[in-house]
């Protein structure tokens, strides 16, 4: 019985989706949230999981106030956010259309909208201490404008610099009523706000100002540093007169990206663009190095004064936090993926999972640790595949280079670099397999259509130290091979290819054993059953097909709606899990060839699917949409589920035979009649009030239900409507349904899918019936009074 319940059931668990397009972003002061601009909206991210916690944007503004009555012209469903800023309680947007909108952090909601009266877009935003003022910044008119939200006005217009301004800062300290902006000519200009007068001029940088912070919130603090991509840090002294003091010039020779003062203004942390980090003693000004690598660029620097953390934010839009103190990475956030080509599992139980995005890096997500992440620096071009068994895991990508990793145990989600060989091809390398139960070998194919399989030696003395050479290379197909599999016994292996074949070989020697013939399309992928004798091939003809290897026959075939670009083995070869270029992932009875569930969650093509061989419970997804999704096994809990449903229905029906056999609470059982869908028994309940000609107790049936009850018994009146003999109950309750509906406006949604349009030609018919019968029983009553 519950198998014909649910045989096989999967639903997404987690998905990790891009949060963060480039731009602003801001920490929020207890260090549990990042707030990161992508696009149309702002994502509050939780930090520990890499969650999007919700959204800041038109899409998520309440019906009532996602178009003002009085900007009607405005297309706010295409309305950007070029900046935005972050307070204690709001969170403020700024739009290309010019609008700004303030929003409650607490409930998502938007509770102000106003015109920057900016010529352009506004380029900066900022908030003052009290989180009670705002300061934005035009692209265009090289004015700065100071708002004050609550009253509706705005307090000043500073335009005694040249713009626009790229840097905005308010002082830390309340009292101190003071805004520094950087002009264009690279000088930095501080006003006081109330009483509209320019204060100090910093000049010094000969190139743009990237960074500004404050040594202290002391409300006698006059000591601030900047930097630049002038390669300069300068630490400036506050004075009374209008050109203030260099305190300190200090040359770093790198182009800077930001500054933040630490350990109670003693300490200074400077981060460069080519991802060096480093340290300055605010006293002695000696240069200590924190982190030197040239993995990746940096574009801004983050700092939690709360926790004593920094982050380090990359032009591939990754978040990077720090130990303020050790300098040692505690959690790396992926803020866009672009498109994920491959992924593989690893490590004991599968804990790990590497993944293959359109980079020259890839990245290694603990799956037990909330999903923490480790750039993998290594290849010089685009990583293309990923294959693993246990400890080892091999890349290879545009470069035509092979790379042999192992995982790290003293270290947490860290692959360490074995070996490696370059120009292993001549072309790019599309796939790689290893053998299974233990790395002996591995395959790699490359778009020219050649084959290489390669022997992995590991060294006896040294542990640690592996070597591979190749084994032997053919030619295995006539165009680009687009993926290779290993046999559960390592024996044979699998090729796929764009020729519209598949070739089956001997993993030890050079020899074809055969050929799959019968795709009409290319096809994309090649797995071996983990029980059985037989070949699973995905297409772009549309179909899945299992073959024998015994003698090379299409044994089943399954069709879908597009192209199949991977397929896998579920449950120990019992189901096939299949991803399209649609996005769909369907899942598949091999024993009854049916389609048991579609998967919907994503938006484009499916390039890569990781089924997890230890437990057979979950597996992972990827593909050009930039989403990584987990699917868990939901079987039992489905099932359970159903059983439950159907528990209730039947103590539903039970107590509806019992209310019909008294003929008691006649309201309550039509009720149950219309949740349980019958429309026979609805039916004979309405006649009993017809023929009782009780219209009072009619109308007060139909008074009882709700919407979606009304929905219901609209359906139903369709059901009897169609038959001429039941057309006198269905119109009866059609007029109590259509009246109210005429009297009370808001009960016209009830009328779904236009099911009064689709009754009125029943009800039409049935008028023309009884006219005719009233004019046929008028003439028959003139022919007796005639007698």
């Amino acid at each position: 019985m519950l198998a014909n319940i649910c045989e096989k059931s999967y639903a997404a668990e987690a998905q990790y989706t891009n949060f963060y397009g480039g731009g602003d972003i801001a920490w929020s002061s207890d260090g549990q949230h990042f707030y990161c601009l992508n696009g149309v909206s702002v994502n509050q991210v939780d930090v520990k999981t890499s969650q999007i916690l919700q959204s800041f944007g038109v899409g998520s503004t309440p019906a009532e106030n996602k178009k003002p009555a009085n900007l009607e012209d405005i297309d706010v469903e295409e309305d950007a956010i070029t900046c935005f800023a972050l307070s204690h309680e709001h969170l403020v947007t700024a739009h290309r259309s010019g609008l700004l909108r303030l929003w409650l952090l607490t409930t998502c909601k938007l509770v102000k909208l106003w015109k920057a009266q900016h010529k352009g877009p506004v380029i900066k935003i900022e908030f003052s201490p009290c989180g009670r003022l705002v300061c934005t910044s035009g692209g265009a008119d090289a004015t700065l404008r100071l708002w004050d939200f609550d009253n509706n006005s705005c307090l000043c217009a500073l335009k005694d610099f040249p713009g626009p301004c790229w840097l905005l800062r308010f002082h830390p300290n309340v009292l101190r009523r003071e805004i520094y902006a950087a002009g264009s000519d690279n000088t930095i200009y501080c006003w006081n706000y109330q009483s509209k007068t320019l204060l100090h001029k910093m000049r010094g940088h000969l190139s743009q100002v990237t960074g500004l912070s404050f040594k202290s919130n002391e409300a006698d603090c006059n000591e601030l540093a900047t930097v630049s991509r002038d390669k300069v840090l300068i630490v400036w002294k506050l004075k009374d007169q209008v050109e203030s003091k260099q305190l300190k010039v200090l040359p770093l020779f790198d182009e800077l990206e930001g500054v933040v003062y630490t350990n109670e203004g003693r300490e200074i942390i400077v981060a460069s663009g080519t991802g060096n980090l480093q340290q300055v003693d605010a006293e002695s000004w000696k240069i200590k190095n924190l982190l030197t690598q040239s993995d990746f660029q940096i574009s801004r620097l983050l700092h939690c004064s709360d926790l004593k953390q920094l982050a380090l934010v990359t032009t591939e839009q990754n978040i990077i936090v720090y130990n303020g103190s050790s300098i040692e990475p505690i959690k790396h956030l992926v803020g866009y993926n672009d498109e994920i080509l491959d992924m593989c599992f690893l490590g004991d139980n599968d804990r790990y999972l590497a993944v293959a995005t359109n980079s020259k890096h890839f990245k290694l997500y603990d799956t037990e640790n909330d999903m923490n992440c480790k750039l993998i620096v290594g290849h010089s071009d685009t990583v293309m595949a990923l294959a693993a068994s246990h400890n080892l895991l091999i890349s290879v990508g545009k470069d035509c280079s092979i790379r042999l990793w192992k995982l790290e145990h003293e270290k947490a989600c860290s692959l360490e670099g074995l070996t490696q060989q370059t120009n292993c091809h001549t072309s790019t390398i599309g796939c790689v397999a290893m053998t299974h139960n233990g790395a002996t070998g591995f395959a790699s194919v490359c778009q020219d259509g050649s084959m290489k399989v390669w022997n992995l030696t590991r060294d006896k003395q040294e542990r640690n130290s592996y070597t591979f050479n190749l084994r032997y290379s053919a030619l295995a197909h006539d165009k680009e091979v687009n993926c290779v599999a290993y046999a559960v016994n390592n024996k044979i292996l699998a090729t796929a290819s764009q020729d519209k074949t598949a070739k089956l070989w001997m993993a030890d020697s050079n020899s074809l054993l055969g050929v799959l013939r019968g795709h009409t399309r290319g096809v994309w992928s090649v797995r071996f059953s983990p029980v059985d004798q037989v070949v699973l091939t995905s297409s772009s003809d549309c179909t899945l097909r299992l073959w024998s290897i015994s003698n090379f026959t299409c044994i089943k075939r399954f069709d879908q709606e597009c192209t199949i670009l991977r397929a896998e083995f579920l449950d120990h070869g019992k189901f096939i899990i299949s991803a399209a270029s649609d996005g769909l992932l369907k899942l598949w009875n091999i024993k009854t060839n049916t389609c048991l569930q579609s998967l919907d969650e994503h938006s484009d093509r499916v390039w890569a699917l990781a089924v997890s061989g230890r437990s057979n419970r979950f597996f992972y997804t990827g593909g050009a949409d930039s989403k990584l999704i987990r699917f868990g096994d939901v079987t039992q809990a489905t099932r359970n589920e159903a059983l439950d449903k159907r528990q209730e229905t039947l103590e539903q029906e039970q107590t509806l035979h019992s209310l019909l056999h008294a003929q008691k609470q006649l309201h309550k059982a039509f009720v149950l009649a219309l949740n349980l869908n019958k429309p026979k028994t609805t039916f004979d309940i309405i006649i009993h009030f017809v023929r009782e000609r009780d219209e009072a107790g009619l109308r007060q049936l139909v008074d009882q239900l709700n919407v979606d009850q009304r929905v219901a018994l609209l359906q139903h009146v369709k059901a009897w409507t169609t038959n001429s003999r039941n057309s006198h109950a269905g119109n009866v309750i059609l007029k109590h349904l259509i009246g109210d509906a005429l009297l009370d406006p808001k009960a016209r949604f009830y009328n779904n899918s236009n099911m009064v349009e689709v009754l009125t030609p029943y009800v039409q018919r049935h008028f023309k019936r009884i006219t005719e019968m009233n004019k046929e029983l008028a003439f028959l009553e003139f022919i007796v009074k005639c007698m």
